[in-house]
């Protein structure tokens, strides 16, 4: 049963509450006496109930579960010198008041016995959150408690509750990570230009007419008078603001605007601050405006409202709380810089409730490949180690200007990444037809191909904002066991593609090269149909329009028509591309829908629809659970090379080659891949609420 308050045992100006099965709080008395209100980093402390007992030890007082044991020492004040022993008394730490600084979370392969989470500063938000007060009733701060603050420990126990329930304690604590919209997922394009509103409108015209889909449109600090402070708009550059906003939309691209924000008043709680913040940025919004790029890069920022409490994480409560109070139905979306990364450097830890604003990114970096590199690491890391899914990168660099190598690189990262967003600095460019036909095709295939992936991004955004599970996944989120699985410089993005971004050039006249390690299991290469069972680690090489990429075998890769723009979240026209095991296993994934933009889905309305794939012997079936939407399906199963199909069932179609024609990921018209097997397609229309259940039986070649 859950507990709304959680049970506590005071000992002086300590209080110990067990909160969990492996979570505990150790609580220092504040100036106010002890916090049960929600802080800044602590959103709830309602977790199954969890049998404590107390008693003293001589001068001691243990508070014991079945799991872990608090022993405050005699005369303690605070926390230092409080012991967290096991069950059966060992002593796993003695907290000090030095340990509740930011860290990054435990690694799956390195999990501790013990991790401490402080709640520090302790800060008291506002009932109405960083939203200025009503005339009248101005304080100081605002309506924000920051006099309660005091030591405040959560101790986790990674090590033997698992990493998944350690994750899961994590959020539950301190916040989810909240479904973005579907348009996040689409293609950004951005650039620091003095844009006017015809120069923007014929930018995205040209990615229509290129067909290279496209999603949001940034105008950068120039949009405003002075092109740096205030929310005042340049008229000579955006005469009609709404207008401008009306055409992008017509078109189905999001505008977003970048926010130099200069200080106002004291400091950030002043109601002033609070009240110049939310008139600039509503006015903007009125116009239609659709999100906001929360930008401390300059000279100008934000100021921090408390020590400890960073400008970057500030930025993010505050913007959100405004976009959120002017569009309440709406998922509000802010991007600003990685707490913690700074111009493509991983520096320090995020602050523990950074996850809850997304997107972030990872500042002004240079084209370069090192910063390719870090870009990868950046983003695969910050789903492990801060549970951040949506770092992202400049695709291209922020400074400076790519080779064509380089550039292609770099774009084809970003279309494998949680967010894709184009951008750099005056005097440099990044529209893909500048860089020659041959990187305008590959560029805006793999875009394109992003497109079609839809479903399975939606999908993964989905499972990042009910578990915490990251799109891009460090394949020690699934294989802890293999030290190779930490590299953070390939992935599984969603369940069942291995991505490993080129990451360095090309030797004249020769291929890109670089090494990956294959999983555990049977993982098929996408551009030529070889299959490698894992666990190895391989050479591999690529011309410049292909990367490593993986598919696994036994996986079911959902996509959809092609698309210029993101749309709405819900594919009536579905593909489904199986790939059937030599051995036997049982695998599910998710098709997740909704109406892409709103916050229903938190009220439960949106369709989860279940797909299986049961490989028993050589006999394969796919099963399509009833959904409450009605759909056409094709349906292909991908076999091994060399398999002959014994019975296929009624209306499925034989490809004896899996030719390119044939592949989710590769355009008509090329080669067969050599090493691909024969595909079975079927197609057809799957009825509201109605099963599908599709059979073969084959025999290996």
């Amino acid at each position: 049963m859950a507990n709304a308050v959680p049970s506590s045992f005071v000992v002086g100006e300590v209080r110990v509450q067990p909160l969990g099965a492996h979570l505990v709080r150790i609580e220092q008395r504040g100036p106010k006496g002890f916090e049960d209100r929600e802080t800044f980093t602590v959103c709830g402390r309602s977790f199954e109930g969890v049998e404590a007992t107390s008693a003293l030890e001589g001068d001691d007082f243990r508070v014991a579960t079945a799991n872990y044991r608090v022993v405050v020492p005699a005369g303690a004040q605070g926390l230092e010198g409080v012991r967290i022993e096991s069950a059966a008394g060992e002593t796993l730490c003695v907290l000090s008041n030095a340990m509740l600084g930011k860290k990054f979370l435990p690694a799956p392969s390195a999990l501790p016995s013990i991790w401490v989470m402080g709640d520090s500063p302790r800060v008291v938000p506002a009932a109405r959150g960083a939203l200025p007060p009503p005339e009248g009733e101005e304080d100081a701060t605002s309506g924000w408690d920051l006099e309660n603050d005091a030591p405040d420990a959560y101790v986790f126990f990674p090590a033997a509750a698992g990493y998944e329930a350690f994750r899961s304690d994590f959020l539950r604590l301190t916040g989810g990570i909240p479904m973005v919209p579907l348009y996040a997922l689409g293609l950004w394009y951005s650039r620091y230009y003095p844009y006017s509103e015809q120069g923007a409108l014929d930018v995205i015209d040209r990615f229509r007419r290129a067909q290279i889909p496209l999603d949001v449109f940034v105008a950068d600090t120039d949009w405003r008078v002075g092109a740096s402070c205030g929310y005042g708009i340049n008229q000579e550059l955006f005469p009609d603001m709404a207008r401008f906003v009306r055409f992008a939309h017509e078109r189905q691209v999001r505008v977003m605007l970048n926010d130099h924000p200069e200080p106002k008043g004291k400091h950030a709680l002043a109601p002033e601050e609070l009240r110049f913040r939310k008139e600039g940025l509503v006015s903007l919004l009125a116009l239609g405006v659709d999100l906001w790029w929360f930008d401390r890069n300059w000279h100008t920022h934000l100021q921090s409202p408390v020590r400890g409490l960073e400008k970057e994480v500030w930025g993010m409560r505050l913007y959100r709380d405004i976009t959120k109070e002017f569009r309440p139905g709406q998922r509000p979306l802010i991007m600003s810089n990685v707490d913690g990364i700074n111009n493509g450097r991983l520096d320090a830890p995020s602050h523990p409730a950074a996850h809850r604003f997304p997107v972030w990114w990872t500042g002004d970096t240079v084209a370069e490949w090192r910063y390719l590199e870090w870009g990868v690491r950046n983003g695969v890391d910050s789903g492990v180690v801060s549970l951040l899914p949506y770092v992202h990168e400049d695709l291209g660099g922020h400074h400076g200007q790519p080779d064509e190598e380089l550039y292609v690189r770099f774009m084809q990262f970003g279309a494998f990444a949680p967010v894709a967003r184009i951008h750099c600095t005056a005097g440099v460019h990044r529209y893909p037809w500048e860089y020659g036909g041959e990187a305008e095709k590959i560029v805006g295939d793999f875009f394109r191909l992003r497109y079609r992936l839809l479903p399975m991004l939606y999908a993964a955004a989905h499972e990042a904002h009910r578990t915490g599970m990251p799109l891009m996944r460090r394949c020690d989120l699934e294989w802890p066991e293999f030290p190779e699985a930490a590299d953070a410089t390939q992935y599984v993005l969603g369940d069942d593609l291995l991505v490993a971004p080129i990451l360095g050039p090309a030797a004249k006249g020769k291929l890109a090269e670089r090494t990956v390690w294959v999983p555990p299991g049977e993982w098929q290469e996408v551009w030529t149909g070889r299959i490698h069972r894992g666990p190895v680690t391989m050479g591999v090489k690529c011309p410049l329009d292909e990367i490593p990429l993986f598919v696994r075998r036994g996986g079911m890769v959902l996509s959809a028509p092609q698309r210029q723009a993101t749309g709405l979240a819900h594919w009536p026209e579905l593909v489904v591309d199986a790939y059937a095991p030599s051995q036997d296993q049982t695998q599910t994934r998710w098709l997740y829908e909704d109406d892409g933009i709103s916050n229903a889905h938190e009220r439960g309305d949106f369709t989860r629809t279940e797909f299986l794939l049961r490989q028993n012997g050589l006999t394969t079936d796919i099963r399509i659970a009833p959904s409450s939407c009605s759909r056409h399906v094709t349906l292909r199963i991908h076999l091994p090379k060399g398999a002959r199909v014994l019975d296929a069932g009624k209306g499925a179609v034989l490809r004896p080659s899996a030719g390119r024609s044939f592949n989710l990921f590769t355009g008509p018209g090329s080669c067969p891949p050599a090493e691909a097997g024969p595909i079975i397609e079927w197609h057809g229309a799957v009825a509201a609420s109605q099963e599908g259940v599709f059979r073969i039986a084959w025999t290996a070649g």
